[in-house]
C-alpha cells in the first residue's frame, strides 16, 4: 500500500471523526444552550446552524495558518482570545446576577 494515500485516507478519517464529534457535543448542548439564552424556537434554530457552519468554517480557516513554523503564538492567541471573551461573558453574567439580586 502507498504510503501517502494512506497517510491521507487516515487524516480523512480523523477530520470526520472530529467533525462528528463537534456535532454531537452541539447536539447534546443544545436544548441547555435553549434553555440558558432563553432562545425562540427561530432563534435556536440560527444559533445551532450557526455553530455547526462554525466546525466546518473553522477547519477551513485553520488549515495552512495554524500548521506553519509560526504556529505556536498564533494558536497561543487565539486560545488567549477566546479565554478573554468567556471572561468578559462571566463578568457579564455575575454583574447582572448580582444587580438582580439588590434590587
Amino acid at each position: 500500500m502507498n504510503g501517502r494515500i494512506f497517510f491521507w485516507s487516515l487524516t480523512s478519517a480523523l477530520a470526520g471523526f472530529l467533525f462528528g464529534f463537534d456535532t454531537v457535543v452541539i447536539s447534546g448542548a443544545e436544548k441547555t444552550i435553549q434553555s440558558l439564552w432563553g432562545l425562540s424556537p427561530g432563534l435556536h434554530g440560527v444559533a445551532m446552524a450557526s455553530a455547526l457552519y462554525g466546525t466546518v468554517v473553522g477547519s477551513l480557516l485553520g488549515v495552512g495558518r495554524l500548521t506553519g513554523s509560526d504556529a505556536k503564538p498564533r494558536c497561543f492567541g487565539s486560545a488567549f482570545f477566546t479565554l478573554l471573551v468567556r471572561w468578559a461573558q462571566l463578568w457579564r453574567r455575575m454583574l447582572r446576577r448580582s444587580s438582580q439580586h439588590a434590587s
